[in-house]
């Protein structure tokens, strides 16, 4: 467990904070049920800690989802740039099949007025 504030380390925190908002669970409540000290839990919500393997489980398993959620940081980044960049990538490895079907459900999702 190291003290290293990195971009990796502040998105896993804002990520295991958004899933246990969502749970509605206070970072007591988490750290009690994952046998995790709370503050523990601040700290690595913060990024200020990097949590162990066996940590990232029991706070996978306390929020009840599946360990790679946990590492799903897109719904985390709150930069502009940086969401363009990720989704041109993605896009340009598309067919134009796949193409027509991401335009189509951009336009059910955001309709044009």
């Amino acid at each position: 467990m190291k003290k290293d504030k990195d971009q990796y380390s502040i998105l896993l925190g804002r990520r295991i904070r958004t899933l246990r908002t969502a749970k509605g669970l206070t970072q007591q409540e988490l750290g009690y049920r994952a046998d995790v000290d709370y503050k523990f839990v601040g700290e690595i919500e913060r990024g200020n800690m990097n949590p162990s393997f066996k940590v990232l489980v029991k706070i996978a398993t306390t929020l009840d989802v599946e360990l790679p959620e946990i590492l799903r940081f897109e719904q985390e980044i709150s930069d502009q740039k940086e969401l363009e960049s990720r989704i041109a990538k993605i896009v340009k490895t598309l067919s134009i099949e796949k193409l027509q079907n991401v335009l189509m459900l951009l336009r059910i999702i955001y309709p044009i007025r």
